[in-house]
């Protein structure tokens, strides 16, 4: 299985520790998902006619669960399965999370200012 992510989880940011061991597929885009910055750290929402910039990642079961739980899913995010592009074009399907609050359009990060860095 593979998960996307934008944030924290980052190969250059804090929280990648997490993903030690996991197979790095590649660079990635996600259409249709807007980024804002929420705190210290990003959300995805959905937005027409915008794409956040990200990593696909392989990974387990038991890390999916360790990652569900830093992202407190079902709370603050919920984890959806979603299509991504990879650098060579191909599109896959791999795991994201989703905030599940509102966010303040003035925090939107355009794809020209991404990725993330925390």
């Amino acid at each position: 299985m593979y998960l996307f992510v934008y944030g924290s989880l980052l190969s250059h940011n804090s929280h990648n520790y997490l993903l030690k061991g996991c197979k790095f597929i590649g660079k990635a885009i996600l259409e249709g998902f807007g980024l804002y910055k929420v705190s210290w750290y990003p959300a995805i929402v959905p937005k027409e006619n915008s794409k956040v910039l990200g990593e696909v990642y392989q990974i387990d079961p038991s890390t999916l669960n360790k990652i569900d739980e830093f992202e407190d899913e079902g709370k603050l995010y919920k984890r959806k399965e979603i299509e991504v592009i990879l650098d060579d074009s191909r599109k896959i399907k791999a795991w994201a999370y989703i905030y599940l609050c509102d966010v303040d359009e003035n925090n939107y990060i355009p794809f020209e200012s991404q990725p993330w860095k925390c």
